[in-house]
């Protein structure tokens, strides 16, 4: 089983790999109970830039046992989003 850092990191990488370059993200901090990613790109507006975000926490639930919602979002760029990410660990 990876670290829950190592899962995040593994998870970044994913969903680079499938969804760049409509959507990438960057990892800007992890913290105890709060995960923080950036996410840019030319995004499907007409889709709701939300729905890359939640895709994130599928990508993440492959690699770690983790309840994760999205707290907040702010645009920070034209096209670039930073999302914070409450989430806590799941025993088993």
């Amino acid at each position: 089983m990876l670290s829950f850092q190592a899962a995040v990191r593994k998870a970044v990488s994913d969903y680079n790999r499938y969804r760049s370059p409509e959507a990438a993200a960057t990892l800007v901090e992890i913290g105890e109970n709060q995960l923080t990613v950036d996410f840019g790109g030319a995004f499907c507006l007409g889709c709701g830039v939300g729905d890359y975000f939640e895709g994130f926490i599928y990508e993440l639930k492959r690699y770690a046992k983790v309840k994760m919602t999205v707290s907040s979002f702010e645009q920070i760029e034209p096209l670039k989003f930073r999302v914070k990410f409450s989430y806590s660990l799941l025993r088993g």
